[in-house]
């Protein structure tokens, strides 16, 4: 499912950011939020929800007070390392 915005379509997200984008839109409607109240939520603007579901420029900041108002926390790590959620995909062809 990609993010649909007035300005492009993300169909397959290949970014973090993209995939960032794609999650918090995902967890917003998950949670039956529309986008105002989000930003009430975050503490951030309506224009702010709408540029990262967009995955436009959106500051650090921004991104965590979204994140914390899903009830999510954005972490930093290397890019070949494995998490729990990701374990079965990464064992799959072993069986």
């Amino acid at each position: 499912m990609g993010i649909m915005t007035r300005k492009n379509l993300i169909t397959q997200p290949i970014t973090n950011v993209e995939r960032l984008a794609t999650a918090l839109r995902q967890q917003r409607r998950v949670r039956k939020l529309n986008q105002q109240e989000l930003s009430v939520l975050a503490n951030v603007a309506r224009r702010t929800i709408t540029n990262a579901e967009g995955a436009e420029n959106v500051g650090l900041k921004e991104w965590c007070r979204i994140a914390s108002a899903l009830g999510f926390e954005l972490t930093l790590r290397p890019k070949d390392t494995v998490v729990f959620e990701e374990l079965a995909t990464v064992f799959k062809d072993e069986v």
